[in-house]
């Protein structure tokens, strides 16, 4: 059999979304070897899938670390990309409690994921230590029509918005540690978050259908910053 010819990966993108998830792998490979960049479009937040009975996990840097700062859950480094805020996302077996360190420390541990679930992991400065502690998102959605967008608040003491600069409101009343989520059309916009009278902003890249996107409020150098990257997860490997 062979494959069909090169299409662009942007007007491909939502055909291959729906062979991944539904057609015989063999087949799906031959509509990937279509296009790399396709590949990397949807390869995302929805990468190969672990068995049932997993949950995703990430890291995120509750303010600034040092680059050579050693995040792991349990053994396993969860290395943050320079000039990022969160790491990607690992498949763990679910229903067992996952140990979070950093630098060899143990910062936080008894967490416990569920089946389906993902979760990111805050590391902050406590004074001359750490502390961890674990944001629940939900199961994952996926829509192959609408862009989804998450805002994490990670300022304490801080009741925090998030709105299109000189526009509508995205999200009200977003408190310490929470995350808040919703399907939106694919944009390009200016977006500004505000905390306790002051705001932040940050312009809100290209988003296409399907695309997973967050953004993190944090403290750093005493002032509000809003930071965003695109959701992704490590490929699964049986391990």
């Amino acid at each position: 059999m062979s494959c069909p010819p090169g299409i662009f990966a942007e007007k491909l993108a939502p055909i291959i979304r729906y062979i991944l998830r539904r057609w015989p792998p063999a087949l799906a490979a031959c509509w990937l070897a279509v296009d790399s960049g396709a590949a990397q479009e949807i390869g995302k937040l929805y990468d190969t899938r672990p068995p049932p009975g997993y949950a995703f996990i990430r890291v995120a840097a509750g303010d600034d670390l040092k680059a050579s700062a050693k995040l792991r859950i349990d053994a396993v480094e969860m290395p943050v990309d320079e000039n990022e805020v969160a790491s990607r996302y690992r498949a763990v077996r679910a229903d067992k409690p996952v140990k979070l360190s950093i630098d060899g420390t143990t910062i936080a541990e008894g967490i416990t994921p569920l089946p389906d679930k993902f979760y990111t992991l805050v590391v902050s400065r406590n004074g001359a230590g750490w502390s961890g502690f674990a944001i629940d998102e939900g199961q994952g959605s996926a829509n192959d029509l609408k862009a989804q967008l998450r805002f994490f608040n990670l300022i304490a003491g801080c009741e925090a918005s998030l709105k299109v600069a000189e526009g509508p409101s995205v999200f009200d009343a977003a408190t310490f540690g929470s995350v808040k989520s919703r399907a939106i059309n694919p944009v390009q916009a200016q977006l500004e978050a505000s905390c306790n009278g002051h705001s932040a902003p940050s312009k809100l890249p290209q988003l296409r259908a399907g695309d997973h996107y967050s953004l993190f409020l944090r403290e750093v150098a005493g002032k509000p910053a809003l930071s965003g990257q695109f959701d992704e997860t490590e490929p699964y490997r049986d391990r």
